[in-house]
């Protein structure tokens, strides 16, 4: 996987990607995504896949023994020393966030512009926002497969 994005709002977030099952040219950068509780919770990472791997497991395995996603991350930038980010939206405000591990193309920017024509009030406004950008992107950026991978997450 090399292509995702993100569109959240107050009541909803929504990604889309790829659903490249793996890319023998990139193995040691990719993008990692699974699940951590079915429609609710989800692991994303960019960079080694080994680490990437080792991150959902571990995860994974501090939800199942009742640590809520904060504390989740918390361990995790501690083991990996990495900066935590934490982004969530406030009434009315809506966060978008698209990225590929080659960087020779620009999905942000893609992505706003769809954003500002389709909209992104509504869940559906967004996916279609964000499916256009995998149209477009599909085949430009290496290793992006034509099979995409849809994730929502409603309030």
């Amino acid at each position: 996987m090399s292509l995702f994005s993100i569109v959240a709002r107050e009541d909803f977030l929504s990604l889309v990607l790829d659903n490249e099952a793996s890319d023998p040219i990139h193995q040691l950068d990719q993008t990692i995504f699974h699940e951590i509780i079915p429609n609710q919770s989800f692991f994303l990472y960019l960079g080694q896949a080994e680490l990437g791997k080792e991150g959902w497991h571990l995860a994974k395995t501090l939800t199942e023994q009742g640590l809520d996603l904060y504390e989740v991350a918390l361990v995790i930038q501690h083991d990996w020393e990495e900066d935590l980010k934490s982004y969530f939206p406030k009434l009315n405000e809506s966060l978008y966030y698209a990225n590929n591990l080659t960087l020779q193309v620009k999905p942000m920017e893609a992505l706003a512009q769809k954003l500002m024509m389709k909209g992104m009030a509504s869940a559906s406004q967004a996916q279609e926002a964000q499916f256009e950008l995998f149209k477009e992107f599909t085949g430009v950026i290496p290793g992006t497969s034509s099979y995409i991978k849809c994730m929502l997450v409603e309030k």
